[in-house]
């Protein structure tokens, strides 16, 4: 073969492979494109905010109550724990309970207006406010007191043991205060008491809530001065504090467990400080056989860390598009909009170019959309559908893949 019949077939070679990496890489943005298309990332919503906005300017407060403050009305929404997918389920009591509320809404007053963002600050506040302490029970707490032995070497109000502080002055500043106390010095309390009672007792259920009850003297585990604490502070105490040991999404140590949605934690600080204390001992020992220093968690840091914890549990809910399909036809969607959303002389399109579905955007279309939803079903003679929590993403993904097809 040439010299010229080389450098010719040299050429070919270069723009064959010149063509095929181009291909490749216009599949790949394509592919990038389309997947951040169909799963682009939740509004996160800011739980102060929601809060101001619940309390203030939305007048929510006005039907509902928060741990007991707000009106009567309607239901206290902090009184049943979120249900997972927390999101799914946050949409979809809304959605379950729409027609009995904007009935009420309208003849109370005004209808309010919520933009996206501000739903999604609502439902992170609800959510927050959903995995609050729950108030204890004094006396049961004084028999947790006695039956686990705390009576043996601490105090409550000077009754009690003298060996160990008196534990109505660690809990004093709520149950952030209690968790951090009790982490922070079981190191030094596994051995002893393990001696004295020939055991390291265990809490269920709600002793742990009920103990905090009994030795701060008032129901509420919380302080009423007692901030709550924010998740993405609490991202970087577990950076700092947790991670050699413990993994969250794939991130992390394998020492202990892996900490996040797919392992039910309890989302309230009392409920985790009863987890915390129960593996104390398989803690403390796996940290010396490995050498891991036990880290010590100041009280905010410590209130920070079961915010992060707790908001693991409250993201996008994922789904099938063949399952929301189906969906979209039980649950009578299809019948108003049409099987692909298009819409139909009973109800409108539903597809937005430009737009991406998620449980906030579904939210909001609701609460914007709602009424005029209600008052068409009911003169059409056609039942409010009911939802599931899973309901959610799986219409969401169907939706989405609608806008792609």
């Amino acid at each position: 073969m040439g010299t010229q019949d080389r450098r010719r077939q040299l050429l070919v070679w270069i723009v064959c492979a010149f063509v095929a990496t181009a291909s490749l890489v216009t599949v790949l943005v394509r592919e990038r494109w389309s997947t951040t298309a169909r799963h682009v990332l939740y509004l996160v919503g800011d739980p102060q905010r929601g809060q101001a906005l619940f309390f203030g300017k939305k007048q929510c407060s006005i039907c509902h109550a928060i741990d007991g403050h707000g009106g009567r009305i309607a239901p206290d929404l902090s009184a049943t724990r979120p249900e997972a997918p927390a999101m799914g389920w946050l949409a979809t009591v809304l959605w379950n309970h729409a027609p009995g509320m904007f009935r009420r809404i309208r003849r109370s007053g005004p209808y309010p207006e919520l933009s996206s963002q501000e739903m999604a600050d609502i439902l992170a506040f609800l959510y927050q406010a959903g995995t609050a302490d729950r108030p204890g029970d004094a006396g049961e707490g004084k028999k947790v007191f006695e039956e686990k032995g705390c009576v043996g070497c601490h105090s409550v109000r000077a009754s009690g043991g003298k060996s160990a502080p008196d534990l109505s002055e660690t809990a004093a500043s709520g149950a952030s205060e209690w968790m951090s106390a009790m982490w922070n010095h079981s190191q030094s309390m596994v051995q002893p008491i393990q001696n004295a009672l020939g055991r390291w007792p265990q809490f269920e259920g709600a002793e742990m809530n009920n103990l905090v009850a009994y030795v701060r003297g008032t129901a509420s585990a919380q302080s009423t001065g007692e901030t709550a604490g924010k998740a993405e502070m609490g991202w970087q105490v577990f950076q700092a504090r947790c991670i050699r040991c413990h993994a969250t999404r794939g991130q992390g140590g394998n020492l202990g467990p892996q900490l996040g949605p797919e392992h039910a934690l309890p989302l309230s600080t009392a409920q985790f400080a009863g987890v915390l204390w129960n593996h104390a001992p398989t803690m403390l020992r796996l940290s010396h056989e490995n050498g891991v220093p036990q880290p010590t968690l100041q009280k905010s840091e410590m209130a920070d860390l079961v915010a992060f914890l707790a908001s693991l549990r409250y993201f996008e809910p994922i789904g099938s598009p063949y399952v929301g399909e189906r969906i979209f036809r039980v649950r009578g969607c299809a019948k108003c909009h049409g099987p692909t959303a298009e819409g139909t002389p009973l109800g409108p399109r539903i597809l937005n170019v430009g737009e991406a579905f998620t449980a906030v955007s579904f939210t909001t279309a609701l609460w914007k959309h709602g009424p005029r939803m209600v008052d068409r079903t009911e003169a059409l003679g056609i039942p409010w559908p009911k939802l599931e929590a899973n309901d959610i993403g799986d219409l969401v993904s169907f939706l989405n893949g609608l806008k792609h097809k």
